[in-house]
This record gives structure tokens, C-alpha cells and sequence, in this order.
């Protein structure tokens, strides 16, 4: 992401995908939304638990791509968090993993929970990793 005229990398924060509403929106919060609608819809608990799959799988998917355009630091922990509870959500919506009446509930609270976390970092050591 060299700058044409520079030769220079730009900053990170102007490259933050975390930083534009546009991004946030694409990357997180539609995901999040099209999750939280399924509790409204009249949808099997399977099919639920693959909306939620999908929908974890993309926003690690925007966090593994952010770290990729900025190193964001919580990026580094919450992309592997989202993908790996997009594997567990998907294994239990298939029926693989049985996880109790209460399992996807319970799982989706952990991993969002995990996330939540994986700003602290961010707080000790800087928003951004060097390069």
C-alpha cells in the first residue's frame, strides 16, 4: 500500500477499516444484525447457528484483513477468536458438537465476550503493532 508519489507506506489509521462507519458497517455490525435478526425469525436452531457461523466467519475474515492493512492490534486476537467460534458454531449447527439447549447462546457469548477483550492489549502496548 505504497503511496504513489511518497514511496511511503500511509499511516495506519488511515487505513483502519475499524476507523470508517462505511467499514464497521460491512465488516461488523450488518453481521452482527443479520445474527440478532434470526432470534426473530422463525428459523430451526440449526439454521440459526449457521446464520451466526457466517456471520462470525466474516467479521474474523475483516479482522485477519485489517491486521493485513494496519496492524491493529485487538485484530490479531479477535480475528482467530471469530473464526475459530465460526468453526464451533458451525460444527454445533450441524449437529456435530451438541452443546446443550443453551450451547450457541452460551458460545456466542464467549467469543463476543473474548473480543471485548482483545481491546485491552490496545490499551497497554498502542492501537497499532510497529511494522
Amino acid at each position: 500500500m505504497n503511496t504513489a508519489k511518497t514511496g511511503q507506506l500511509p499511516k495506519p489509521s488511515a487505513v483502519d477499516w475499524a476507523r470508517s462507519p462505511i467499514s464497521i458497517a460491512i465488516w461488523w455490525v450488518i453481521p452482527i444484525a443479520a445474527g440478532v435478526l434470526t432470534d426473530f425469525l422463525p428459523l430451526s436452531r440449526p439454521a440459526t447457528a449457521l446464520v451466526w457461523a457466517a456471520a462470525l466467519a466474516w467479521m474474523g475474515l475483516g479482522c485477519v484483513l485489517n491486521v493485513r492493512r494496519c496492524r491493529r492490534r485487538h485484530c490479531y486476537f479477535s480475528g482467530p477468536v471469530l473464526l475459530a467460534g465460526a468453526i464451533v458454531v458451525a460444527v454445533h449447527g450441524w449437529g456435530l458438537v451438541p452443546l446443550g439447549p443453551n450451547g450457541l447462546s452460551l458460545t456466542l457469548w464467549t467469543i463476543f465476550g473474548l473480543v471485548a477483550l482483545s481491546f485491552l492489549p490496545e490499551l497497554v502496548w498502542g492501537r497499532y503493532s510497529q511494522r
